[in-house]
């Protein structure tokens, strides 16, 4: 009886999962990529903190889209910020590549490729943290910054596992398709979730 509830869950995970991605893509393209890339990646944490923190058995399709419509405009701004301060450093390295002084390229090189790896780790934990704390708008950047230093374990679990997940996705091409964006968003959801302090006050879905 247990094993059989055991598979039955991993079943419906993996079932709940494909739906997810499917509506990442649909409701991405419906916002014509540039509108709805970040409402949508919003729409997906929210059902996925609601599916571990709440209810597995969520109701995926409704959720979606309530979240994807009430968080249309927040997740447009808070994504193109992130969009836009990545940008900024890729552009810093390309300048930085054209520096002729070596000493000096090397020490901004590297200073710039610490920032960056932060950047990187710091982008995905911001949509867990809009999906799960109701705080001013600046504050989610900052709160995403502290959990990447404050929770170091958990940082090093989630850069081993996207990592060992990219290299899944480069030896089984397919499974972009059916899991692509929302096995990866499960992944980020489920160890931020272990990062983020017990007693907080938790956005209401």
């Amino acid at each position: 009886m247990i094993e059989k509830r055991w598979y039955m869950r991993v079943g419906n995970l993996g079932f709940n999962l494909i739906v997810l991605n499917m509506l990442w893509v649909i409701f991405t393209l419906l916002g014509l990529v540039v509108f709805g890339l970040f409402p949508a990646t919003v729409a997906l944490f929210s059902v996925l903190r609601k599916m571990i923190l709440e209810d597995e058995d969520t109701a995926i399709f409704s959720e979606f889209v309530k979240q994807y419509k009430t968080e249309f405009k927040g997740a447009n701004k808070i994504g193109y910020v992130v969009f836009l301060v990545g940008l900024f450093l890729l552009i810093d390295f390309r300048i930085i590549q054209n520096i002729s002084q070596s000493n000096v390229q090397v020490i901004l090189f590297n200073l710039t490729l610490v920032i960056g790896v932060f950047y990187l780790i710091a982008a995905l934990y911001i949509f867990p943290v809009f999906v799960h704390f109701q705080l001013k708008w600046s504050q989610y950047f900052q709160y995403a910054c502290i959990i990447t230093i404050a929770r170091p374990i958990q940082t090093i679990m989630l850069i081993a596992l996207i990592t060992g997940l990219i290299f899944l996705y480069m030896l089984v091409p397919s499974l972009v398709l059916v899991l692509g964006m929302s096995l990866m968003s499960f992944i980020v959801m489920k160890v931020a979730t272990l990062s983020f302090p017990k007693a907080n006050v938790i956005q209401e879905s």
